[in-house]
């Protein structure tokens, strides 16, 4: 009898946790490839969507009341943290993105949008999320999609919410790689001793300084010939003659004669 009853309680048990435990989906996410313009900032990062991967409906929402959310944790603490309330109701409120940013060994979750919006339709471009884009999440909601920590190491999963009924994760993804985020330098650590600069620095360097020097001995040359005089030649400057002291020369052309002058003409009768 008590071990009838022992094996009713496992039973009870097994079927408990599995009832709890969210479907799992064959995807691991990512961040968009090497030419993806800023996918990964110091505070910010870019994922490609889960497009087609979450078809399932729940039972108790539709596809336009199902939500899909990303749990973003800090380091494997925060990890094995979201993995071990998983089962149950999510209080968004105690793991909060302030909480979250506060602590650094926790999670938060933050909405991406209603599972209608991941058909399976191939996307004419690429459709991305990116996390951190909020900058205004520290008086903002729990579930803001805050900036990160600079040097934070990320893992992240897509999961498929029911808001209406059970108000549980009801499907999950895998787990990320870790995303380590750039390390913000301080200026004063900077070496900026000629040794640290590599080679194409040095030539640009060497090329400007050449073109300054020479630049600065061609304006000091001119000036030096400007001010010597260097290069004028001398020029003859010959006064007006006085418009008194013009002579013209009086010319009559042949076929015009004065009217005071008298012409014989033979007569050709005579």
């Amino acid at each position: 009898m008590a071990l009838l009853l022992l094996a009713v309680l496992a039973c009870i048990s097994f079927c408990t946790v599995n009832g709890q435990n969210p479907v799992q989906v064959p995807y691991v996410p990512g961040i968009t490839p090497n030419n993806f313009p800023g996918r990964v900032t110091s505070s910010t990062f870019t994922l490609k969507l889960p497009l087609c991967y979450f078809s399932q409906t729940p039972a108790g929402c539709t596809a336009a009341q199902c939500e899909i959310w990303l749990v973003v944790a800090q380091g494997v603490d925060g990890q094995n943290r979201f993995d071990s309330v998983k089962g149950v109701p999510l209080d968004f409120n105690v793991n909060s993105y302030q909480a979250a940013l506060t602590s650094g060994k926790s999670f938060f979750m933050t909405k991406v949008g209603t599972q209608q919006s991941f058909p399976c339709d191939e996307p004419t471009a690429m459709q991305v999320f990116r996390v951190g884009s909020d900058s205004t999440c520290v008086a903002g909601p729990p579930t803001c999609n805050g900036p990160l920590p600079a040097n934070t190491d990320a893992r992240v999963k897509y999961v498929l919410y029911d808001p209406i009924a059970s108000k549980k994760v009801e499907a999950e993804s895998q787990w990320s790689q870790p995303i380590l985020l750039t390390k913000v330098k301080d200026q004063l650590s900077i070496d900026e001793s000629f040794g640290k600069r590599s080679g194409a620095m040095v030539v640009i360097t060497a090329v400007l300084t050449s073109l300054t020097a020479l630049l600065l001995i061609g304006l000091i040359t001119a000036l030096a010939l400007t001010c010597s005089g260097v290069g004028r030649g001398k020029q003859d400057i010959t006064a007006p003659t006085p418009l008194g002291s013009l002579r013209v020369k009086r010319y009559n052309t042949h076929n015009v004669h004065s009217p005071t002058s008298s012409t014989s003409v033979p007569n050709p009768n005579i």
